[in-house]
């Protein structure tokens, strides 16, 4: 084989086996491309280090393939001038090591995938959960995926499914796999169908509320500001989303865990859209919109289509008129009036034509919006506008304090307070 790299004056990667090379065939490698030598100088000295990292962990995974594609890759001699000067300028970018370390995570996926199929029991998943983290720490992996590595996050959000069937219980090993999860998204336009979601069981959702709240982690905030994420089960976290569905049970949780109803991050993808002109429309003025289009959207899906748009789609569920009241449950502002709601639609209209940007649709679309708010709650929308209850103030105020020292919902039954006090201050009644 040598006689034949010899007289063809080429070289190949074959020749060359990162992991257990012979000095030869380095020492012929460096003599056919001398201005390489570094090159291949730093791929040996990052090998060396991805041995001890692994040697470190108590990783047991024979490392001897991990860079076998590089192996099988042929590269002449000839070819050099081309292939070489790319790579080592990605080399000196540090790109080439990002993608040794996702080679690296991906056989290492492979190994605990493979363990992961036995049966298990709670502490060893813990223990495997435990590692794998420190892997991820130590590596620092881009949270951006590739379609290529798009298996990182689906075995992450596969291990916090585990985690939950073995009922782990420390949260804060928990809590950052959640973390994790959430960080991982994808901008290249890949296409996401292909993409497998595990399928949680039904307790997987107050578990998780559980341990986060344990760690005082503001998951529906992190969730909020992390809107490209893959993991799509972050959608739970958000009290509107579940009013839209009428999901009465769950939206009564999050409340009572004080989840904020309309995050900043929320209310900015709600508004005009433009980053550098004033928002004119009031927060809960645009909650309301906000939640009358994502209710009527969901309704377009599920609603039987006998009858028109405009007849059959602007009205909610008695589960979404629940939904929408529980929500004003948590929050001490006056109910919001249609005659203001209107004032804020048109004003916001008649702002942005002044710098020269005209919304019609949007126009519309938000007069429909508050039609349907008046019709389907008719006593907020048209009663008069004044404040609160005092009562409700001081629940409002109690579950702050609460909520700011993360005591909710489990601080409201030290108060020592009769069981009717609480079951109000809990939101269960109003």
């Amino acid at each position: 084989m040598m006689d034949a790299l010899d007289s063809n004056y080429c070289s190949s990667f074959t020749a060359l086996n990162i992991i257990d090379y012979e000095k030869m065939r380095l020492h012929n490698l460096y003599m056919k491309a001398p201005n390489y030598k570094k090159v291949f100088l730093d791929l040996e000295n990052f090998e060396k280090e991805t041995k001890l990292l692994t040697d470190r962990l108590g990783i047991e995974h024979n490392t001897n393939y991990l860079l076998y594609t590089m192996k099988e890759l042929a590269l002449t001699i000839p070819f050099e001038s081309v292939f070489l000067n790319f790579y080592a300028e990605q080399i000196h970018k540090n790109k080439v090591s990002n993608s040794f370390k996702d080679i690296l995570m991906s056989e290492y996926i492979q190994y605990l995938d493979k363990i992961l199929r036995t049966t298990l029991h709670s502490n060893e998943i813990w223990t495997i959960v435990k590692k794998f983290l420190k892997v991820l720490k130590l590596l620092e992996l881009q949270s951006e995926l590739s379609f290529e590595n798009l298996h990182q996050y689906e075995f992450m959000a596969n291990l916090l499914r585990l985690c939950c069937e073995v009922n782990v219980q420390d949260s804060e090993v928990v809590t950052t796999l959640v973390k994790m999860v959430i960080d991982r998204y994808v901008t290249d336009g890949s296409d996401l169908r292909y993409v497998q979601h595990p399928v949680y069981p039904y307790k997987f959702f107050s578990y998780i509320l559980k341990h986060v709240t344990c760690e005082k982690f503001d998951i529906g905030l992190y969730c909020s500001n992390h809107s490209q994420t893959l993991w799509q089960y972050s959608r739970n976290f958000s009290p509107v989303h579940a009013a839209a569905f009428g999901n009465v049970e769950r939206v009564l949780s999050l409340l009572q865990h004080g989840f904020d109803v309309f995050p900043e991050s929320e209310a900015k993808n709600s508004g005009h859209g433009y980053l550098f002109i004033e928002e004119t429309m009031s927060r809960y003025n645009l909650m309301i919109l906000h939640i009358m289009s994502r209710m009527r959207l969901v309704n377009c899906f599920s609603f039987d289509h006998s009858g028109t748009m405009d007849q059959s789609f602007y009205n909610v569920t008695e589960n979404q008129e629940e939904c929408f009241r529980l929500i004003w449950r948590a929050i001490p502002e006056p109910y919001v009036r249609r005659p203001q709601l209107e004032l804020d639609i048109s004003t916001e209209y008649f702002y942005l034509a002044l710098h020269a940007i005209f919304k019609p649709f949007r126009y519309s679309r938000n007069l429909k919006l508050g039609i349907m708010y008046e019709s389907c709650f008719t006593d907020m929308a048209t009663g008069p506008y004044e404040p609160r209850s005092l009562k409700h103030l001081s629940r409002c105020f109690i579950r702050k304090r609460l909520r700011e020292t993360w005591r909710l919902p489990n601080g409201v039954f030290h108060l020592c307070l009769p069981s009717l006090l609480e079951k109000y201050l809990n939101l269960e009644i109003d």
